[in-house]
């Protein structure tokens, strides 16, 4: 059956040798409710907070384009709560296109120029794909391909953007986060970190890692799929682009990364996290496991391969990420996050454990550094970062000196969708994004056949 639901609300480029900004059409000015979303099938949480935030740019009417059956509840009740809390209540439009033949009508009508993508990983290089073609921006949540297949047409359909004079954009909403703003304008200090050590490959210079849980305290909410590795994608192509992205725009800022040239995947490995029938339950609030899931039962239980580690070279310094999901959040627990960097003068370390509901930033100097010399170039760093970030300030511990962040310097928002407006009306996106992104999304699948073939 296909409906058209309109409603106030529901319950229910290749790399680029040359510094240019790829060339845009001329669409966007700044204008109130020039940019027009569509929403192709929201099945991932990411999706809905692109309309966290009422910007006066965005037209309130968001034109959803699903299958007719999906996992949409989730989606729809995030925006209710926009649209209904008490501070700063949005006023969304849904209009909605249910259809087998969804995507052909999004292309047909279309009645939005940007498509934000965020759900299944399998199908989303298909829904980019056809977006570009179509002539539609693209805002994408991560990862935008799981496979060397994938990465192939990716390369194809960034080409295809330059040409067209589109935007195609990879979701990367960690460089927003406070603490890695900060970690990432602390290695650029060359009298307190000096310059990036080189590493070796069993003690990477930089790392990135984090732990992820299928499900906390409440309803479980996540879809079935996202068990499947052949449609959410293994750990070392899933989680992996954020770490990966992180190492390059720390350590490289502004600066292109050609993955040909100055990228080598050294080794890759990945184990399974083990689900049992409760915690697949607790997660999806399904009874049963489907049949679609019997490629991962094994005695009873699921084998799911989210767990995931690279060792990779760029630039000639040595990097590392690693990605675990644990089946449960532990009682008063989080997610974590945990990295490091290692400069000539002093190490910069993000550390967090359960029940510490934002990571800590720390910083430690080399041997060779003279402790007066260290103290001196610590506070005139803090200083320095006091005109972007007022209210940073050190606690001593015992081998460390913590960089304290006051909480209310943290986004509010998650300003990616900010970026991405900003990009399309001044037409400016770094030279680097393009093909940074293309040696992320290369290091992950060659990761990933190196770690299958292991």
């Amino acid at each position: 059956m296909k409906t058209n639901i309109l409603t106030s609300s529901l319950i229910i480029l290749v790399l680029c040798s040359c510094k240019q900004a790829p060339k845009l059409s001329s669409e966007f000015s700044g204008q109130d409710g020039e940019v027009k979303i569509i929403q192709l099938n929201p099945t991932h949480s990411h999706a809905a907070a692109v309309q966290n935030e009422q910007l006066s740019q965005i037209d309130t009417n968001i034109y959803v384009y699903t299958p007719e059956k999906s996992e949409l509840d989730e989606y729809f009740h995030q925006i209710k709560n926009f649209n209904t809390r008490v501070d700063h209540p949005t006023s969304w439009n849904e209009v909605v296109y249910m259809g087998g033949n969804f995507l052909d009508k999004m292309i047909q009508e279309k009645k939005g120029n940007v498509v934000v993508l965020a759900g299944n990983n399998r199908i989303k290089i298909d829904y980019i794909e056809q977006s570009i073609n179509a002539g539609f921006n693209v805002f994408s949540d991560k990862p935008m391909v799981i496979n060397k297949a994938g990465f192939e047409r990716l390369k194809n359909v960034y080409a295809m953007a330059e040409q067209k004079g589109t935007l195609m954009f990879d979701m990367m909403t960690e460089r927003y986060s406070l603490i890695n703003k900060i970690q990432k304008s602390l290695m650029q200090d060359t009298l307190l970190f000096g310059k990036i050590q080189q590493g070796s490959p069993d003690h990477p210079a930089v790392m990135e890692s984090s732990v992820h849980h299928f499900y906390g305290g409440g309803k479980g909410k996540r879809p079935s799929w996202f068990f499947d590795v052949l449609q959410e994608g293994e750990g070392v192509v899933d989680v992996s682009t954020h770490l990966i992205d992180l190492t390059f725009w720390k350590t490289f800022p502004d600066e292109i990364i050609d993955y040909n040239k100055e990228v080598k995947v050294l080794s890759s490995k990945r184990w399974p996290v083990i689900i049992t029938k409760a915690d697949f339950t607790a997660a999806t609030s399904l009874r049963e496991i489907p049949a679609s899931l019997s490629p991962y039962l094994k005695d009873s239980v699921l084998e799911v391969f989210a767990n995931g580690s690279i060792s990779y070279q760029v630039k000639g310094i040595y990097a590392g990420v690693s990605v675990e999901w644990r089946p449960a959040t532990p009682k008063d627990g989080n997610d974590l996050k945990s990295a490091y960097a290692e400069g000539t003068k002093a190490s910069l370390f993000i550390t967090q454990e359960y029940g510490q509901k934002r990571p800590k930033l720390m910083v430690q100097k080399t041997e060779k550094v003279l402790e007066k010399d260290y103290q001196t170039n610590l506070k005139q760093a803090i200083i320095r970062l006091h005109t972007n970030y007022p209210g940073i300030s050190l606690s001593q511990q015992a081998k460390f000196t913590e960089i304290v962040l006051p909480e209310d310097l943290e986004n509010k928002h998650d300003p990616t969708f900010k970026v991405f407006l900003s990009y399309l009306v001044n037409k400016d996106m770094p030279y680097w994004e393009v093909p940074n992104t293309l040696a992320k999304y290369y290091i992950t699948t060659t990761a990933l056949e190196m770690a299958k073939k292991d």
